[in-house]
Order: structure tokens, then sequence, then C-alpha cells
């Protein structure tokens, strides 16, 4: 395994340069981080770009972004992988030249993960109090196998580390679970969300009715939440409920010994987005959301052939798996048997997004 240290950023929040090259304790932040990271590797490389006489002093081969623009990480990525592809290596680890503090078992850390969790790609994390865990984009194991697939998505015009990453089921949590998965929401780990879309008559509700029951029977918290037509109605002409509702209530609360209900009337206001409608909801350990294909959140799309509908992953980044009745090939994403609810759940607890990522549409 070889490393490559990411270094081709514009640094536009610093106003320009090179930030590896700032000083810290009277050396450079990249001297200390090629301290750090070559014990790690059998090899080193440093991507930048402009001219790299600038790095001769470090003796290290300086690879530019094969894509232009200054696309981001993956840009940098991708010139690693085809570097080591070059050197006959199988991955590499990557980590960025302004930051020297990493572990210094970052690469068998996240070779490990990446093995427990049978993925392909993993990336650092921290932990974090108000959003469960922050990822580190630029800290990763990539394999070289999907250097031609990240080519292709870059020339797609994809530039967020973690759409591209999610796609080759990136673990989050480096275990099998995360961690708010634990049992009935108590404070934890944070709530997580992932949805569930597809064509009508494609077997979504029927997958979401499973994987609650299956998530539910493993000891978790699961709420739900369903994006429905304009027209659709959950009270009844004639009911004490509906007549308050009709005669201008704003907000009616059903409640009884058993359950309660609270219907919002919009009266011609803007329908609220995903995230609003999150917030509402008590926190559990996992929401489940059916619907809601244009936002931005994880999902797993449902499909059946005969519904003659045509599939919604290839044009949608953040669909990360697909649940299907029929044998389906040249995904870039894992493809499920629609019947294997253990299976899919599992993927969803492993991948299931924090709320505070929802909200803010990371």
């Amino acid at each position: 395994m070889l490393g490559v240290i990411l270094a081709g950023g514009q640094a536009t929040r610093m106003g320009g340069g090179d930030k590896g090259l700032l000083d810290l304790g009277g050396r450079t932040l990249l001297h200390q981080v090629i301290e750090r990271l070559a014990p790690q590797v059998a090899g080193l490389a440093l991507n930048a770009n402009g001219d790299p006489a600038r790095f001769a002093a470090f003796g290290l081969p300086v690879i530019a972004d094969s894509v232009a623009g200054f696309p981001g990480p993956l840009a940098g990525v991708l010139a690693g992988l085809d570097w080591a592809a070059a050197q006959g290596a199988g991955a590499i680890v990557t980590a960025a030249a302004d930051t020297p503090f990493f572990p210094r078992d970052l690469a068998t850390g996240l070779q490990d993960a990446a093995a427990r969790a049978g993925v392909p790609i993993a990336l650092a994390a921290t932990p974090d109090p108000a959003r469960g865990r922050v990822r580190h984009p630029t800290f990763g194991l990539w394999p070289v196998a999907l250097r031609e697939d990240l080519r292709a998505a870059l020339a797609g015009g994809l530039r967020k580390v973690v759409l591209w990453t999610n796609r080759h089921v990136l673990q989050r949590q480096h275990t099998r679970r995360p961690r708010a998965c634990q049992g009935a929401h108590g404070g934890a780990g944070p709530v997580r969300v992932m949805g569930v879309v597809g064509w009508k008559n494609c077997g979504k509700t029927g997958l979401m009715e499973r994987l609650v029951a299956e998530i539910a029977g493993r000891g978790l918290s699961v709420s739900t939440l369903k994006h429905a037509h304009h027209g659709v109605d959950v009270d009844q002409p004639g009911t004490d409920s509906f007549r308050h509702r009709a005669a201008g209530a704003r907000e009616v609360l059903l409640a009884s010994g058993r359950r309660w209900a609270l219907m919002h009337e919009l009266r011609g206001a803007e329908e609220p987005p995903l995230e609003a409608l999150l917030a509402r909801l008590t926190p559990v350990d996992l929401v489940l959301v059916e619907g809601f294909k244009r936002a931005r959140h994880p999902k797993v799309e449902a499909h059946r052939g005969v519904a003659g509908t045509p599939l919604i992953a290839p044009g949608d980044p953040s669909v990360l798996a697909v649940a299907s009745d029929t044998a389906l090939a040249g995904l870039a994403v894992p493809v499920f048997n629609l019947d294997d609810t253990a299976a899919i759940a599992d993927f969803v607890l492993a991948l299931a997004a924090p709320l505070a990522e929802v909200a803010r549409g990371a």
C-alpha cells in the first residue's frame, strides 16, 4: 500500500498559497505530515498542482491532478490511484498536507475497518457531540481497482467526496452498525436517516414495512416519514377533529389513551422540506423515509421488473443501493434481493446518515 499527501487545493479560505508550507514549531506542516505517514506505507507521493520545483526539498514525486479546473480532493485521489497503478500497488492511503496530527496507525486502522465491513473504501471519522461522527474525506483508503469508476464520475461532474464513496458502500462508523443503533434511543448516539424510494408499484411500501419490523425486532427504535400526494387526509368528514379543522384551526391534536396525532394545516403555505419534518419527530435510533426522491439523504431504491419503470439509481448519487426482484447488471451500487430484508437492514444500519448531516444537506 502506498501513501499520497493531498496538497492540490487552492487554499481559497486562506488567501491562496500552499498551506502545507506553513510553519508550525519551526518545521513546515508538510514535513510533519511526511514524518507521520511515511512509516505507515511502502512509498509516498505528493499531489500538488503548479510548479513542482517548490517541493523539491521534500524528495517526493509530485503528481498533479489529471482533471482540469481544481475539482477538489477526488481529483487528487484519482492522480494518486493512477500513480499507484503504475507502481503495481493495490491501494493508497491519503492524508491532507495541512493536518499533521492524524493517527500513527491511520493506514492499518482504515484497512482493518474496510476488512471488517467487507467494503473497498474507508474514510477517517471522529466523534462529535452534536453530529455523532464527522467524516474527514481527505483521510481515506482507496483501492486502485476503482480508479476508472472515479475517473468517469469526475468526468460526469461529480465533485463531492462522500457522494462517490457512498456508492461503494462506505462504512462510516468502522463497525457493522452505527453506534446510535444500540437499543431504544436514550441519547447513545445521533438519530440516523435512510430513505426508501421507487416508482409506483415497485415495492417500496412493502420494503418499508419489512424493514421496520426487522429493525425494531433487533431492539432498535424506528420511526417513519412518508411523502404523500397533495390531497391526502388522515381524518374523515363528520368527525369532531375534522370539524375543528374545517372551522379554521391551524393545528389539531387528537389524543387518546393509546396514541396521539397532530394534524397541521398548511393553508396555502409552502410544503415543508424534509429536514423541517424530520425535526418534528421524537428522537429515535433510525428514521425511515418513504418518498422524497429529490431530497439528498441516502436512499435504497425498491425495484420490480414487472413494473417496467426505469431505475433511479444511475442518475442519482444519493441512491446507495437497489433492492430488486430481478437480476440487474452494470450498476455502480450494490444490488440486493428485494426479499432479503435482513441483508438490506444491515446495509441501512451501516449507511444511514446522521440527522445533522441530512439537515445541512451533507
